[in-house]
């Protein structure tokens, strides 16, 4: 899928301006620029077309086994999200009608939310999504901004791994001492071993998009 190239002029007055729309494959931007050096995604930071055009999606045999994997687990987590709504608006509802909840539905909601939490990270990775401050790094050139992303993709994914490591054993320590919720007795490891595999899953994408931003420094293709 090619990507579009957006480079905007950060100098009217009038808001945000396309100066050029073009596939992926072109090598020169129109206007006084000459050659774009910069071929790829440039959209200004924070701005709604960068948020409407994410990064190119992921190609090669990898990236698009690690992006299917990564939106069937945020539409999973999106499925539990919207399962635990219902059950608070029925809970809430029968409390104050009936004066008969449903049992134990905080903890359900505190357990189906911290799983649910976990499946979103990867996907968000994938598209380019995670909230980004370049302030002091947006008139860098793409080498340069690429460098700094994959350096930050590499500390996320260090950062998913540890997270996934600690969450195990704290799994392994809530089954070894037979700890159980309050109201309906349902063992905690098991919620707690189920956010492991979307940390996971976090990691494996943000070493895929680093590899992908050190092949912008190497000149490859993005």
């Amino acid at each position: 899928m090619h990507a579009s190239v957006v480079s905007l002029d950060a100098a009217s007055a009038a808001g945000l301006r396309p100066v050029k729309v073009c596939g992926a494959g072109s090598g020169e931007r129109e206007g006084e620029d000459g050659p774009d050096e910069d071929a790829g995604v440039q959209l200004e930071p924070g701005s709604i077309e960068h948020v409407a055009h994410p990064e190119a999606l992921p190609h090669g045999p990898w990236g698009k086994r690690l992006y299917a994997a990564s939106r069937v687990s945020a539409l999973t987590g999106g499925t539990v999200f919207i399962a635990l709504i219902a059950m608070s608006l029925v809970s809430i509802v029968a409390r104050k009608l009936y004066a008969a909840p449903v049992p134990g539905d905080f903890e359900i909601l505190q357990m189906g939310a911290a799983v649910a939490s976990a499946t979103f990270f990867s996907y968000c990775q994938m598209v380019d999504g995670h909230v980004r401050v370049d302030f002091f790094t947006h008139w860098l050139p793409l080498r340069g901004r690429a460098l700094l992303d994959g350096f930050a993709a590499l500390l996320m994914g260090a950062v998913a791994l540890l997270v996934a490591w600690r969450t195990g054993v704290a799994a392994v320590s809530s089954y070894d001492s037979g700890e159980a919720s309050v109201m309906l007795g349902w063992p905690g490891w098991v919620a707690i071993a189920l956010i492991v595999p979307g940390f996971l899953l976090f990691a494996a994408t943000s070493l895929y998009i680093a590899g992908r931003r050190f092949g912008v420094v190497l000149g490859g293709a993005k």
